[in-house]
């Protein structure tokens, strides 16, 4: 169980600090609730009320021990305790369920076998649990407000930013603005949003509404994540991040810009090709690895390096040198990933970005150009095919469909349709093109360039969504 949840962290990008497991100061509400709810059936079970709900007596006991900054908002009106009413004992009793740790049965609320071994792990053992678990359920279940993903998909990066920043108490306001600079993709599904007659005057206003309650107050707060000060009305509840946070997370640094791909990493690349007579074809392989890293998990290192390597009979010395090259390839490609989806930089300013972009489109489009337009044409000619491939494997579908285009816009979005249909209808002129030219235009060029932008706009779709 604990296990497999650290696993699952691992795989959303959640790098938990050795620190941790060592921490004894665990201030979590949730983690308290839960514990007392479990302590709090015996081996006959608990007995449920005539509604199924949990006993007045023991949804006092959790609220009194599970109660958060937002719970005590209420606790001075409240002369019943009932689970319906009380967040805080009817989360550790959905998050008990969730983790198959109890079950009802005639009635009564029973232990499961999972529950004798979650109550046999450490604190902090039980905590990772938790917080896999609450990063994986629908928390939207706490707050009845509309589906709005983009909040449920933005809270392991606002996580991280919480943590990346100086401790300072900020609205969710500030919080937001910090995201959208660092992760600018969201402002789509955002603009998605439903708007409701709330007072709330455009979509980011309701984003920022649901996220208060949604991510600061029902997932961070119970987690123990964040300190909350309440503010009279009309001021803004402010939040910011914990000890315990600082002590499990480790921080994400700013890229390393040496190894986002570039004119100059190009030139690198191509050095090391000639100085060592390899035999690799440095486009290909470039695009080949854009397309195999849309997915998240990602593929192991050692998997794509020896998919990668099974073109080359080498031994010995060579084969290091091949593996060397190809290890520093892929070390590019991720980060370069992770630059423009902007899920690791701190504090980047969208101008540059935009420089960098620019001059990574550049670098493939020096690749791509052959002497002869027909020689750029069979160069680029394999893209759809990495596209296409992961489509296919990861989404079920098939480019040979007569409904090929509409099937993709149900999956993702017309917008992403749309950019599948330009990019093979530009492939298709530039073949047109290839076969009137001798030699390269201008235009061609243009067209080359147009070609190999939309690859990279679909493939760091692929990615942003996948992650």
């Amino acid at each position: 169980m604990y296990q497999k949840s650290l696993k699952n962290l691992e795989a959303i990008g959640i790098d938990v600090k050795r620190e941790f497991f060592s921490f004894n100061e665990l201030d979590v509400p949730l983690l308290r609730g839960v514990n007392l709810l479990l302590q709090s059936i015996d081996t006959k079970g608990l007995k449920l009320t005539q509604k199924g709900f949990l006993p007045t007596k023991i949804v006092k006991s959790i609220v009194e021990v599970a109660m958060t900054e937002a719970d005590k908002r209420y606790l001075s009106l409240q002369t019943r305790f009932y689970e319906e009413e009380n967040l805080s004992a009817n989360m550790a009793r959905v998050v008990a369920t969730a983790l198959k740790l109890i079950k009802v049965q005639k009635g009564k609320l029973l232990l499961t076998k999972k529950a004798d071994e979650f109550l046999k792990l450490t604190p902090q053992e039980q905590y990772i649990v938790l917080l896999n678990i609450m990063l994986g359920i629908n928390i939207g279940y706490f707050d009845r407000h509309q589906e709005a993903l983009c909040v449920h998909n933005s809270s392991v990066i606002m996580l991280q930013l919480l943590r990346d920043k100086e401790k300072s108490f900020r609205s969710v306001e500030v919080y937001t603005a910090l995201l959208l600079d660092s992760y600018p993709m969201i402002e789509d599904d955002i603009e998605a949003l439903e708007l409701y007659d709330y007072g709330e005057k455009d979509q980011l206003d309701i984003f920022m509404s649901i996220a208060e309650i949604r991510l600061f107050e029902r997932l961070f707060l119970p987690l123990g994540l964040v300190e909350m000060q309440v503010a009279k009305y009309p001021q803004e509840n402010k939040f910011a991040k914990s000890e315990l946070l600082e002590t499990l997370l480790e921080t994400k640094y700013a890229i390393n810009k040496e190894l986002v791909f570039s004119k100059k990493l190009l030139k690198t690349f191509e050095s090391e090709i000639r100085k060592n007579h390899l035999e690799i074809n440095l486009f290909e392989t470039t695009m080949y690895l854009f397309a195999q890293y849309t997915k998240v998990p990602l593929a192991p290192k050692e998997n794509v390096l020896k998919l990668l390597m099974q073109k080359h009979t080498v031994i010995g010395t060579l084969r290091d040198t091949y593996e060397k090259l190809y290890g520093q390839l892929i070390d590019s490609v991720l980060v370069t990933y992770d630059e423009f989806t902007q899920l690791d930089t701190v504090g980047s300013k969208r101008e540059d970005l935009l420089d960098e972009y620019v001059n990574m489109t550049e670098a493939l489009l020096t690749m791509a150009l052959m002497p002869k337009p027909f020689a750029t044409v069979q160069k680029i000619e394999i893209l759809p095919a990495f596209i296409f491939d992961i489509l296919n494997i990861h989404y079920g579908l098939d480019q040979f469909s007569k409904d090929f285009i509409i099937e993709c816009s149900k999956i993702f979005d017309e917008e992403f349709a749309m950019d599948i249909g330009h990019f093979m209808l530009l492939l298709e002129a530039l073949q047109k093109d290839a076969k009137k030219l001798k030699k390269s235009k201008p235009k061609f060029e243009q067209g080359v360039k147009e070609f190999l932008q939309v690859y990279m706009m679909i493939v760091l779709e692929l990615r942003s969504r996948s992650l």
